[in-house]
């Protein structure tokens, strides 16, 4: 699910297909956030836009990482640095688990557990993947497991 400064309906229709199929799927931004509303989940305006309205290509600031989450064994890491283009978080996410945090406590990574890849980011790998191995490990996995079978 792309990321983007609007969303239409379809996204959460088939973000939640997907979840009820098993079917892997990586929200980016605005793709995290239709994710997290098609299971329910909530998002709310954050009250520091200044902070994290930064660049695609630049970092903006580090995350730390859940050790026990599917997203950490993607980076083999528990903390790594994102950019940041956003004024918007999830507030709730009754299906999902909120897995990596940034300083100011917004949620940048969510994921469901019992799921192949079910994963959303509130960061661009788009944009950095090709100076950083760990935003190229999310979409090396995220397409091994849609070759899976």
């Amino acid at each position: 699910m792309q990321g983007g400064l609007e969303t239409d309906n379809y996204e959460n229709i088939v973000a939640k297909y997907c979840y009820d199929n098993d079917i892997p799927i990586l929200g980016i931004c605005a793709g995290q956030n239709n994710i997290a509303r098609a299971l329910g989940g909530t998002t709310y305006k954050i009250t520091n836009p200044e902070k994290h309205d930064k660049s695609f290509y630049e970092y903006a600031h580090s995350i730390k990482i859940n050790e026990k989450s599917k997203f950490y064994k993607i980076v083999n890491k528990n903390e790594i640095m994102v950019n940041s283009v956003h004024r918007r978080a999830i507030r709730k996410c009754l299906i999902l688990d909120k897995v990596a945090f940034c300083k100011d406590g917004y949620p940048d990574v969510i994921e469901a557990k019992n799921k192949k890849f079910y994963i959303g980011v509130r960061f661009h790998p788009e944009s950095l993947y090709k100076i950083d191995e760990n935003m190229r490990n999310i979409f090396i996995k995220f397409v091994e497991s849609c070759k899976e079978e």
